[in-house]
């Protein structure tokens, strides 16, 4: 108890909170550019952080983590461009909301799912992070194959209008995660004898195509439409009935972003669509999915800064990060001669506690901060579409030059705009591709894993019972969203 309160005493000093502030400034600000990750960020900002104390250095790079997963989803809302991978769940009823002329009333829900999401991850790894700790070391292979399942039957619920087409755009997905060299046999697959795709294809540069370049050919399309449409004319933070009515959301999804932060390898992309298919799963109004509905705005993002309280638990307790920044979060603990560990908590328990606090506090930084920035923000829709098109694709093309600096995949970036285009056109839903390939690579390296383990037998994923029960939720998962169940239960009833 003595070193929580310590803690909580340096997390308040005026550096310390200058520091939170600031790390939550330039986290919103770097979140809100297509491609520059709050990942990036961290490792830019890292080396300036060694002439500082460590706890406040450390508190301020958390800080940025959170605010770039907030700042992700502004740009996602005004212009249908996700700033960071973890916000392109939002798109589906975020950018809805702004053509019908609500992307005051969007940006609010999702800053206020934002802070709520920071407090429920922020609670969870003040109170209980040793616990959900040792949890986090019982993940293995076979239980993230199992995962990697689960989160593949989402492709059906993701499946607007067409299963078949949904079906189809998942499956490209997945191929396209399997494109490069194979992480366990080394293997080169799909590269079409080109050096360039050995490594496969970055998740944010597909992303950044999918999303950005067809929408600025929209934009360019119909811009008078456009323009009418984006004119904010509502208030922006949500009434204290619609705040109370997403509670069993809120927590839902908060949980749901704990869970998968704990998960190594996961992060706040694969949070978001989990938290998006259970909000539509439980909502007894499913068809407003995809409308701009507020439920499916407010599930990911409560998930995605929920998830970063998660993916630190590991990492503090354990040393193990729990996605890419908390990695380069680790490198900083190194950086100060400080090792993360089992001993974090007792050898240097100043600095671990005041990064816990930091956590808490950042998500009311996170608030004001983002209120001021979002009222900023919402002058980007009063730009006609024919001067938002130009600047869309100049920022796309120089975020994704930043993820490796190379002009292969700014061209890689177009062929997927241009993918995302035709696919819009002929009315292919872009989602489930995205989920492939979030999750393909994951479910390819853990099957080869297993199977290993297990000496090639299928049979290796029944002696794990976590695996054994998120494969059994994954098969009736399927069964809920096929015509096959409804029929069944037809049967039943005569």
């Amino acid at each position: 108890m003595n070193e929580i309160m310590a803690g909580l005493v340096n997390v308040l000093s005026i550096d310390s909170l200058f520091f939170i502030a600031l790390g939550m400034a330039l986290g919103i600000f770097v979140g809100s550019m297509p491609g520059l990750s709050a990942t990036m960020a961290i490792a830019i900002l890292l080396p300036l952080t060694y002439g500082m104390d460590p706890a406040n250095g450390i508190a301020m790079l958390a800080s940025l983590y959170m605010g770039g997963m907030y700042g992700g989803s502004i740009l996602a809302i005004l212009i249908r461009t996700p700033g960071t991978p973890a916000a392109a769940a939002t798109i589906l009823d975020g950018y809805v909301m702004t053509e019908k002329g609500h992307a005051g009333r969007a940006l609010g829900i999702s800053l206020v799912s934002s802070l709520v999401g920071g407090v429920i991850g922020g609670i969870v790894l003040l109170s209980i992070s040793p616990l959900l700790g040792q949890i986090a070391l019982n993940i293995g292979a076979r239980e993230m194959f199992a995962v990697a399942v689960l989160g593949i039957t989402i492709i059906s619920s993701l499946s607007a209008g067409s299963v078949i087409k949904g079906l189809l755009s998942g499956t490209i997905g997945l191929l396209v995660s399997l494109m490069g060299m194979h992480a366990i046999t080394g293997i080169p697959r799909f590269t079409f004898g080109s050096v360039y795709l050995f490594d496969g294809i970055s998740f944010v540069v597909a992303l950044i195509g999918l999303f950005s370049i067809p929408q600025a050919l929209r934009l360019i399309e119909k811009d008078k439409a456009v323009a009418k449409a984006s004119k904010i004319k509502d208030k922006i933070l949500p009434s204290w009935k619609e705040f109370i009515g997403q509670r069993i959301n809120f927590l839902r999804s908060g949980g749901i972003g704990v869970l998968t932060g704990l998960i190594p390898g996961t992060g706040g992309d694969t949070a978001s669509w989990f938290a998006y298919n259970e909000a539509k799963r439980f909502s007894k109004e499913k068809e407003k999915f995809g409308t701009g509905h507020i439920d499916g705005l407010a599930a990911p993002e409560s998930a995605n800064n929920a998830v970063v309280g998660g993916a630190l638990i590991p990492t503090i307790t354990l040393g193990v990060p729990g996605s890419s920044a908390t990695a380069v979060l680790l490198g900083g603990l190194m950086i100060h001669g400080i090792m993360p560990g089992p001993t974090l908590m007792t050898e240097h328990a100043d600095v671990a506690y005041t990064l816990l606090w930091a956590i808490l506090f950042s998500s009311i930084f996170l608030f004001v901060i983002g209120l001021l920035y979002t009222k900023v923000a919402v002058g980007i829709t009063r730009i006609p579409g024919k001067i938002l098109a130009p600047i869309i694709i100049l920022l796309s093309v120089v975020g994704t030059f930043a993820v490796q600096n190379s002009m292969v995949d700014v061209m890689i970036m177009f062929v997927f705009g241009i993918l995302g285009y035709f696919m819009d056109k002929i009315d292919v839903p872009v989602a489930p591709l995205v989920v492939g390939l979030i999750l393909g690579s994951m479910l390819d390296t853990s099957l080869h894993q297993s199977l290993l383990i297990g000496g090639g037998s299928w049979a290796v994923f029944l002696s794990s019972p976590v695996a054994v029960i998120l494969l059994i939720i994954a098969f009736f998962s399927v069964l809920q969203s096929t015509p096959l169940l409804g029929k069944v239960v037809g049967l039943f009833k005569k």
